[in-house]
């Protein structure tokens, strides 16, 4: 499955160093509207990916950090590095779909992927049935999993990018499994997150090779799991947590 980089807002003299952790990647996820940055700052870190990457396809993530004003100035000015698409630059499906609509006025060929407007949301085919997106962003664990997942890609009829937060190999390799079963797969993968992280709960990593990451399995070592194992009162959060979001799953009817 192909995969993109990610470079995170951080400035020019940075963006190189990032890069190389990912090796030979067809596309490159760059942060932008990061809280106490301008424009200009993303315009540049932007530039400069591009400068090193030449031929790699170029897309960027506000995370909503974006009015619709200025997602639309800083849009049209980032047009230029010939951009795969612009991810939830604005906070709500409302605003997503004045950003779309602004810039298909101006005729600005931006694209616009909903990343928190589908899985955030009470209903992930809301950003889909309000015309607010060329394409959505899918990730296995918020959207309830592989099946769940698919079920959404279909009913949206749109074209699907699969991405991950900063999981281990096995969150990964269900994002693998994801984009491998659905029919088609037009955008790079954002699954090659592990590359920033420091540690892992497998000895066999699951990293990208020539930017793209293998369809297979992930043995989990107990040794690894014991190191990075939470503190106890992290955990018991988390395991109260889950048991509340249990609860309130209905209970299968199974006939008995």
């Amino acid at each position: 499955m192909p995969v993109n980089g990610t470079v995170p807002a951080v400035g020019v003299d940075q963006v190189e160093t990032v890069l190389a952790r990912f090796g030979a990647v067809p596309a490159v996820k760059v942060k932008v509207a990061e809280r106490g940055q301008t424009v200009a700052e993303d315009l540049a870190r932007v530039a400069e990916v591009r400068r090193l990457l030449p031929g790699a396809g170029i897309r960027v993530d506000a995370n909503g950090g974006w009015d619709v004003p200025t997602a639309v100035a800083a849009l049209e000015a980032l047009a230029g590095a010939g951009l795969e698409y612009a991810e939830q630059p604005v906070p709500d499906i409302a605003g997503l779909r004045a950003v779309r609509e602004e810039l298909a006025r101006r005729g600005i060929p931006v694209l616009i992927a909903a990343d928190e407007s589908v899985r955030k949301e009470t209903d992930p085919l809301r950003v889909a049935r309000e015309d607010a997106a060329d394409l959505i962003v899918v990730k296995v664990a918020p959207l309830g999993g592989v099946r769940r997942a698919l079920s959404i890609v279909a009913a949206a009829g749109l074209p699907a990018v699969v991405s991950s937060a900063l999981d281990t190999s096995v969150g990964i390799r269900a994002g693998v499994a994801l984009a491998a079963s659905l029919p088609e797969l037009p955008y790079a993968c954002g699954l090659g997150t592990l590359s920033l992280m420091d540690g892992d709960v497998t000895d066999e990593p699951l990293l990208p090779d020539g930017g793209a990451l293998a369809v297979r399995g992930v043995p989990v070592s107990e040794e690894l799991l014991e190191r990075y194992a939470a503190d106890p009162d992290v955990a018991r959060w988390w395991l109260d947590r889950l048991a509340r979001v249990y609860a309130q799953l209905p209970v299968p009817d199974t006939g008995h």
